[in-house]
């Protein structure tokens, strides 16, 4: 199995380099008055709770059976803004901010999968959800798996993006040990909002998909928000607190979605998957790095839709790459119907 190079040690220190000395991209108050009210224009209501001394910051929109949405590092509720239009359609959306991010709690405490999961639980129970579809990217992956640990019985559906089963190989983990043994370092760099978010998104997308610099300027806005740099490597810090994750629980309909070019995580750790995850129907591979949910967001989207709606997969074109790899898709039901952003198509 391959090794990412830009895992190598070499390289880690290169990119806490590049964060160190990248300088920032001078814009005017009147720029950023007006990227504020852009991402107010969304169609989402915006909700805050604070449930035993932690304040959620959470968006809804739409109607009908709940789909939870988790985000991952360096982002917040929006890595999910493409999805959430075409999701609110069938379903009512809950897009979080974690613990930490956005406009959620940044104080200190138990920042571990284990701890962060249980909290959201508590949130949900709050809001009257009972059963949901859930889908993670990235860190919200690990949030998501400890979340089914603890209540399986209540995840209707399950969508994981861009984090495999191999979170602890040591290839896959560097970035994770250095900022689990270098909290105060880590903390100093994600501080710099602005040059942390943009050496992350050119290091982890495929280069001609890199986000818009208008996109790129959301993402920095809300990873700006004051205590986030201090608050997120708490995360690494208390990793290694986490339980078990009991991987036989997971019998409820899984889709995994995978960047083909992704440095962090080889398509290699996506075979065998099935073999450990009992309710896998199929991995979808794209052509993009690690942020799928924004390079790919059109195929993401109708991927999610489709899968919610019971409808895989192996004649549909978008599964070529999986194809392609011997991974597992599973056959399209009903293909009359038509769902999502693009029609559904077959090969005859």
């Amino acid at each position: 199995m391959r090794h990412p190079e830009h895992l190598s040690p070499i390289n880690l220190s290169i990119f806490k380099q590049k964060v160190l000395s990248k300088g920032r991209v001078k814009r005017s108050k009147p720029q950023k008055m007006i990227l504020e009210l852009v991402m107010s224009k969304m169609n989402v209501s915006h909700h805050y709770l604070d449930v035993d001394g932690i304040k959620w910051h959470w968006v809804e929109q739409g109607e009908g059976t709940p789909i939870v949405l988790l985000h991952g590092i360096p982002e917040s509720w929006q890595c999910w803004k493409h999805q959430i239009p075409s999701l609110s359609k069938q379903f009512r959306v809950i897009a979080i901010d974690l613990k930490g991010y956005g406009k959620s709690s940044k104080e200190d405490g138990d920042y571990s999968m284990t701890a962060v999961a249980s909290e959201i639980i508590k949130l949900l129970n709050h809001i009257e959800v009972s059963n949901f579809h859930l889908a993670g990217h990235d860190w919200g992956v690990a949030i998501s798996d400890n979340i089914i640990n603890q209540a399986s019985e209540r995840v209707l559906r399950y969508i994981r993006c861009c984090l495999s089963l191999h979170e602890y190989d040591p290839r896959n983990s560097l970035h994770h040990q250095w900022n689990a043994e270098n909290v105060e370092e880590a903390a100093k760099l994600m501080n710099k909002a602005e040059a942390y978010v943009r050496v992350w998104f050119e290091s982890s997308c495929k280069p001609d998909l890199v986000p818009s610099e208008v996109e790129l300027e959301e993402i920095i806005l809300e990873f700006s928000e004051p205590g986030t740099g201090d608050a997120v490597p708490r995360y690494f810090r208390d990793i290694r607190k986490s339980e078990p994750v009991d991987l036989s629980k997971f019998k409820m309909p899984i889709l995994y979605i995978h960047g083909e070019h992704d440095p962090r995580q080889p398509i290699e750790y996506c075979i065998g998957m099935d073999d450990y995850l009992p309710g896998l129907e199929a991995i979808l591979v794209l052509d993009s790095g690690h942020f799928v949910t924004r390079e790919r967001p059109v195929e993401v989207t109708n991927a999610m839709v489709w899968f919610l709606n019971s409808m895989l997969a192996s004649g549909l074109p978008i599964f070529e790459r999986s194809r392609h790899y011997g991974l597992p898709t599973r056959p399209v039901k009903d293909p009359k119907t038509q769902f999502g952003v693009n029609a559904v198509t077959t090969k005859k």
